[in-house]
């Protein structure tokens, strides 16, 4: 009966420590809060991490509205991915573009060269 009573109490007792490291890790879940970037990071698709990148360089506190709203609305499950198309017109319907840099690449003589160094390249032949 002693035996049996011992083994309850050692269960209990460990019951009571795995309680306590649990309520410690969702304290500190809690605690500290998620960087809204981080949240969405990982649901950016087709160049949206470059418009993203662009609105946070020319409109830092809009950009961090929007991604803080964002990772609100993946933290409840309404989304699962953001595209490139999608964030620039968000941010345009808010009435913000961002300027993304645009790159226009051509293959001349076998080789894939920018079209700046192609024109130059035909101005400097003549």
């Amino acid at each position: 009966m002693s035996e049996d009573l011992w083994l309850q109490m050692k269960k209990l007792e460990l019951q009571r420590k795995l309680l306590a490291q649990t309520a410690k890790r969702v304290e500190e879940k809690e605690a500290k809060p998620k960087d809204p970037y981080e949240v969405i990071r990982p649901l950016l698709e087709e160049r949206a991490d470059e418009v993203l990148e662009a609105a946070k360089a020319q409109y830092p506190r809009v950009a961090d509205a929007v991604a803080a709203e964002l990772a609100r609305l993946v933290e409840a499950g309404l989304i699962k991915r953001i595209t490139g198309p999608w964030l620039m017109s968000l941010f345009t319907r808010l009435g913000y573009r961002p300027k993304l840099e645009t790159k226009i690449s051509i293959i001349s003589d076998g080789k894939v060269m920018d079209l700046k160094e192609r024109i130059s390249k035909a101005l400097q032949e003549e």
